[in-house]
């Protein structure tokens, strides 16, 4: 089954995975990930549902030569590194996880991956360090237009909506509980239901 499903878009399969909070599937996904893109993905979709620190632990703190997707994702990835960290560390790794995410943007700021994790960093990062949450909920809504007009392999419309919907309710818009009713009033997947009913 794993080899039909790896036929098809490696990006693909693994979002539904993820969306389905299907965290055996993920793994074995994971084990047979054929490029360092699929890998990277794959940890940053795995460590989302598990929390599993092995998935970071062993991350390469610099990078000579990537695409923009995977220095996006090495961005996020030492994001999630900065949790739990003391006040030295959390500096190191927030520019660590800047540092790529900006050479992402300036090697392709219009990836729909890209735009989605400067999105996410955009809104979890303190505004002292550059955070901004009216931009992430911009570079969101930029992201919704593209994916709506051209779908994005590995990206699912309904993960945008709900980053977009998490952000307005972060900013305390009054347009965040009719984006909520719309969402929880259509067939979401398991994972972004959960994430609109009970945020982080």
């Amino acid at each position: 089954m794993i080899a039909v499903l790896l036929a098809l878009c490696f990006g693909q399969v693994t979002q539904t995975a993820y969306a389905d909070k299907d965290v055996e599937t993920l793994r074995t996904l994971f084990a047979q990930a054929p490029t360092r893109e699929d890998s990277l993905f794959l940890r940053y979709r795995l460590y989302a549902l598990t929390r599993e620190f092995d998935l970071i632990a062993d991350i390469p703190s610099k990078v000579d030569s990537a695409t923009a997707r995977e220095f996006a994702l090495l961005s996020a990835l030492w994001g999630y590194r900065i949790r739990n960290v003391g006040l030295i560390n959390l500096y190191i790794y927030g520019r660590r996880s800047n540092g790529m995410l900006n050479r992402a943007l300036s090697l392709d700021d219009d990836d729909p991956l890209v735009m989605l994790i400067e999105g996410q960093s955009l809104l979890f990062r303190p505004g002292i360090a550059g955070g901004d949450k009216h931009k992430a909920l911009q570079r969101f809504r930029e992201l919704k237009r593209l994916v709506d007009h051209a779908p994005a392999c590995g990206l699912d419309p309904q993960e945008i909506d709900a980053w977009i919907w998490y952000t307005l309710e972060k900013l305390g818009a009054q347009e965040a509980d009719s984006a909520r009713a719309r969402l929880l009033g259509g067939e979401l997947r398991p994972l972004y239901r959960e994430f609109v009913q009970s945020p982080p």
